[in-house]
């Protein structure tokens, strides 16, 4: 199982939504990039990741689980449909938004944290398979405090879209799984 965390400092789950301005809702735009790039492959649905969002504003957090969701299309227009329901409470299948802050849903976890200034090694790949990753701000001093503990994960010295990120280790990972597993992967 694959999990990602995306840590959102500026999206406000209280806020009215419109459809029509995305990025004049805190960047809710980042985020309905990244639920596509966590899930959808051209032609498959990835039943084996988990996507939480942490909503630093509420302290809420928002768990879709790939092998239960349903009814998510890869269009960012569609997804925030789809948050904008549930953030005024619509149960949708697959998903759960709940009152937690970002130390509580990290206790007794061991993720890897996506910062440049972390090491590029694979081996940290094959052994943990849960991702902290920032949104377009990163990650605020506060988060440091918390994050601190964490190994330090680098996808090289360029910062890539949080959605980016999220597809660069899918792709890391399935690389990893296909050599375990035999398959020939192109170079």
């Amino acid at each position: 199982m694959r999990r990602f965390l995306i840590i959102s400092n500026t999206v406000d789950t209280s806020k009215p939504l419109s459809l029509n301005g995305l990025t004049a809702y805190g960047r809710l735009d980042v985020l309905c990039r990244c639920i596509p790039a966590a899930f959808f492959l051209s032609n498959k649905f990835r039943r084996d990741v988990v996507l939480e969002i942490f909503f630093r504003i509420n302290q809420k957090v928002l768990e879709i689980q790939g092998n239960t969701v349903r009814g998510i299309n890869p269009d960012e227009r569609a997804i925030a449909g789809v948050l904008k329901r549930i953030f005024k409470g619509f149960k949708y299948p697959g998903t759960r938004f709940y009152e937690c802050s970002l130390e509580s849903l990290l206790k007794d976890q061991n993720p890897i944290l996506l910062d440049t200034n972390g090491v590029h090694s694979t081996l940290l790949l094959e052994t943990n398979n849960f991702f902290i990753i920032g949104d377009h701000i990163g990650f605020i001093e506060e988060d440091y405090k918390t994050l601190a503990k964490f190994t330090k994960f680098s996808l090289g010295s360029n910062v890539y879209l949080s959605s980016q990120t999220i597809t660069l280790l899918n792709y890391l990972l399935d690389s990893i799984e296909s050599e375990m597993s035999g398959e020939k992967t192109l170079s």
